[in-house]
């Protein structure tokens, strides 16, 4: 073979060698630049799903009452509907809860709501057996006033109720001072008594009713022992 052929072969070969290396390094970038894209879509992706997540994850509206932030922020997780009732403050004990036995000591354990005043559990004792009673709701005056005409005899004006010659309400783990504090919040409210089971009665036989803590009978059947009372420490 002449030495011109030689060459021309050698070039030839080096020419096909420069093309294949040329046509890889053409696929490598190509690869590079598909899997850069694929990449980039990914991220965009996640980030728009983790916006997307972020969004659904906040309130719908803004609805939401300050009341109801401060006591999504403070209160512990731990807390049910049954915690709270009769803390800080105590307890608070009351006759005239029961129509026919108007001298009956009813304990109250009261814990604030965010839809009224307060939320009071009735017993018939202050002993961890206790019977669970009944319920008192408490209300603002303005609250009071917008309650329907026919509602409004059942509930009774705590400015009257709350004093010695009345329900004679006793707060046992306060101080005199500290309870004459505690009531004087409470004058310009009004309570409503539902009893569900009459503490005279074996089974709660009966259907739950209002009493009318200011009936005449309620009312005579309890003064004089009310205005003896040796253990009132709300007194004016």
């Amino acid at each position: 073979m002449s030495r011109l052929c030689q060459i021309e072969m050698g070039a030839t070969k080096n020419t096909k060698v420069v093309l294949a290396d040329s046509f890889a390094n053409s696929l490598a970038i190509a690869a590079l630049v598909v899997a850069s894209s694929l990449l980039s879509f990914s991220v965009s992706n996640t980030t728009a799903q983790t916006s997307n997540m972020t969004t659904t994850a906040e309130p719908s509206s803004s609805s939401s009452s300050i009341a109801n932030e401060t006591t999504a922020t403070t209160a512990p997780m731990s807390d049910k509907p049954v915690d709270g009732y009769g803390a800080p403050q105590g307890h608070i004990n009351a006759v005239r809860h029961i129509f026919n036995d108007p001298a009956l000591r009813v304990e109250h354990f009261c814990k604030p709501s965010d839809r009224i005043v307060l939320v009071c559990q009735l017993y018939d004792g202050a002993s961890a057996n206790a019977t669970l009673i009944g319920v008192e709701y408490i209300v603002t005056q303005e609250q009071y006033a917008s309650l329907p005409d026919r509602e409004k005899p059942y509930w009774h004006a705590h400015r009257v109720e709350l004093r010695p010659d009345r329900a004679d309400p006793v707060m046992p783990e306060l101080s005199p001072e500290e309870a004459r504090a505690e009531m004087a919040k409470l004058m310009p409210t009004w309570g409503k008594v539902v009893i569900t089971w009459n503490p005279d009665d074996e089974l709660p036989s009966f259907p739950p009713q209002v009493q009318l803590v200011d009936h005449p009978f309620m009312v005579n059947a309890t003064v004089p022992s009310a205005a003896s009372s040796s253990n009132n420490n709300t007194g004016q």
